[in-house]
């Protein structure tokens, strides 16, 4: 996933995260919150989320698919682009979702 095209959508799941931090940061105090003071829902998914992602690739390096080996390695009629970058892309559009709202536990 070292295309320019992968570049620009890994780029855009950090920008993401960042900007997800930053929200979460300035609104926590008009949250609504319950009665114990702790907000009732994340404004997007929270960032651990991530991990998914992680152990998601450290699966496919464990078994050796990586790199050359990744499946669904490359699509190329005009575009050097791998599918597997959309789930950053997912991902990051989730973390800065304003109208999904995840209750915490």
């Amino acid at each position: 996933m070292r295309t320019y095209l992968d570049i620009i959508i890994l780029t855009y799941f950090v920008c993401c995260g960042i900007a997800r931090l930053a929200r979460f940061n300035a609104t926590v105090a008009s949250q609504p919150k319950d009665t114990s003071g702790k907000i009732k829902y994340f404004e997007g998914t929270p960032i651990p989320t991530s991990l998914t992602l992680v152990a998601i690739i450290a699966y496919l390096v464990s078994h050796g698919q990586y790199l050359d080996a990744l499946p669904l390695f490359e699509i190329a009629p005009t575009w050097d682009f791998h599918p597997w970058v959309l789930i950053y892309a997912l991902s990051g559009t989730l973390m800065v979702s304003k109208t999904l709202r995840i209750p915490k536990p």
